[in-house]
């Protein structure tokens, strides 16, 4: 979920607050399964993508714009042999920060209009806060920015080949049912270590998967 709604509950959903949590998504599964330089202590970039976190007033809502804000998970954080997973986290961050940021000042916006009743080339555009903060929330609602990026990045070379999930530790802190969703996630995960969950009668039960044959095998 996008930071902004969990700011304001009676805020309608909007295609930026879906594509917002395409990154969200894809900054909490790297932080969980690709090794990084914040593998031993991950706990407090986690937290950022707990709806249920709170303490001493923050909530994982206001983590999550102040990490956007900030830009300090890909600031802090760079993935293993993985360069370009470090791009493109850097680059949506960026452009969703603008929903968040301090917004450039009147006389920035005073001096792009300016510049447009002149016909300014756009080198000269670009230059200008005003402008570059405009085009970054433009981008968010274009029709194809979040595909074209995604793809972008996808199709440069040297992603690492038969890159398999290698699960992080989650640190302590973390919320139950981030907890429960995470053990849910690690056991469709070939090669992860198994795990027990409550069966909400308050005694533990082993996971169940289907086998080839359809049948329900214990792990």
């Amino acid at each position: 979920m996008s930071a902004a709604l969990f700011r304001n509950n009676k805020k309608c959903n909007e295609l930026e607050d879906d594509r917002e949590s395409c990154l969200h998504v894809l900054t909490w599964t790297a932080l969980r399964f690709t090794k990084h330089t914040c593998s031993e202590d991950s706990s407090m970039f986690l937290r950022a993508f707990d709806g249920e976190y709170e303490d001493k007033g923050v909530k994982g809502g206001d983590l999550k714009r102040g990490f956007l804000a900030t830009r300090e998970i890909p600031r802090v954080v760079k993935f293993d042999r993985s360069p370009h997973l470090d791009a493109l986290i850097r680059e949506l961050t960026e452009a969703f920060a603008a929903r968040y940021e301090e917004p450039p000042s009147d006389e920035d916006f005073e001096t792009l209009k300016d510049m447009q009743s002149n016909n300014a080339p756009p080198s000269y555009l670009y230059s200008n806060a005003a402008f570059k903060y405009k085009k970054r929330l433009y981008d968010l609602t274009a029709p194809s920015w979040l595909v074209d990026t995604f793809r972008r990045h996808l199709n440069m070379d040297c992603w690492p080949l038969s890159d398999k999930a290698r699960g992080q530790p989650s640190g302590t802190g973390s919320g139950k049912k981030r907890a429960r969703e995470q053990g849910k996630l690690e056991v469709r995960i070939p090669g992860a270590k198994s795990q027990r969950r409550s069966d909400g009668s308050g005694s533990r039960s082993r996971s169940r998967v289907p086998s080839d044959d359809g049948q329900e095998n214990q792990l």
